[in-house]
């Protein structure tokens, strides 16, 4: 049987699969001879038993790749199963299956979702022990899976005193929101955080990612006016780069959420990001020779930025 598999949760996907089919054979988008590897799977299930085939990143392959699977899947035996990660032709019989992730402001809906992993794994968690780990982790559900594997080993009732416990508050969850106060307030985000304690390298690292994320929107994003959801999910789609992050990016405000974003894309072009990304490599260096402290790194960025 073929299955059409869309959504965006990696997650959800992984436990549909593998509880259907735990020994599966993979073709992803970056393997060569695609068309030779899928015969040669058909051929070696038919000779010796059933083998399940699943083709990852199957919307990211060439148009002329997912012309020779398409035409031969109507040939497939029923009883092969075959996992399609992405949209097929219609005229292919096929059962179609969706996990969708749940939309960056929907709180309880990423509540929920937590729950039904713990579910997956065999676990019980309480609503405000997946509250708390979001808090701690963010709305990353493969830090929610690791986590809650993590706890699975100390116990399968999950309860929010068990994550205050084990569950550490991911840093870079904290550095990335510090990030974009920089980015859009400048020198005011100094008043937002001790920078004595904060390792300025690590800093410069999260905020040189974004800085290189931002540059990969500017590519791709059209000039002028407020992109709408679908624009952002579009735009997240060509770039890879998740449509939370994107709608910080772009200044994409969620209806309810109380955020109050900015679009960083209107004070930042390609000269600039290299610009930042430049002074921040001199910084580093400086910063390991031992020729700046902490504090100097931190304001020697604040005057660059301001020179930009």
């Amino acid at each position: 049987m073929v299955f059409e598999i869309t959504g965006e949760s990696l997650v959800l996907k992984e436990f549909f699969i593998s509880a259907r089919a735990p020994n599966c054979r993979r073709i992803s988008s970056d393997h060569d001879e695609k068309e030779y590897k899928f015969r040669t799977v058909i051929s070696s299930s038919n000779m010796f038993g059933e083998t399940a085939v699943r083709l990852d990143g199957f919307s990211k392959w060439k148009k002329e790749e997912k012309k020779s699977i398409e035409r031969l899947l109507k040939y497939i035996d029923p009883s092969l199963d075959i996992f399609i990660d992405g949209s097929i032709d219609p005229g292919i019989e096929k059962i179609k299956v969706s996990f969708e992730l749940p939309k960056p402001w929907e709180e309880e809906r990423w509540v929920e979702h937590g729950i039904n992993i713990a579910s997956q794994l065999q676990m019980k968690a309480t609503r405000d022990s997946i509250k708390r780990m979001i808090e701690k982790v963010g709305k990353d559900e493969l830090r929610i899976l690791s986590e809650l594997e993590k706890l699975k080993v100390v116990d399968r009732n999950i309860t929010a005193a068990m994550v205050d416990k084990y569950v550490v508050k991911d840093i870079e969850v904290e550095v990335e929101a510090l990030v974009f106060t920089f980015l859009s307030c400048g020198p005011e985000f100094l008043y937002d955080f001790d920078h004595r304690q904060l390792p300025f390298p690590l800093f410069s690292s999260v905020l040189s990612k974004i800085l290189i994320e931002i540059g990969t929107v500017l590519e791709h994003k059209t000039a002028g006016g407020t992109l709408s959801w679908k624009e952002v999910k579009s735009l997240s789609e060509a770039t890879g780069i998740s449509a939370s992050r994107i709608s910080k990016i772009v200044g994409f405000n969620f209806s309810g959420s109380g955020e109050q974003n900015i679009d960083i894309t209107a004070s930042l072009d390609r000269r600039k990001i290299a610009f930042l990304l430049l002074c921040l490599q001199d910084l580093d260096e400086e910063f390991k020779r031992g020729d700046i402290n902490q504090e100097i790194a931190y304001f020697a960025l604040i005057k660059s930025s301001l020179q930009v």
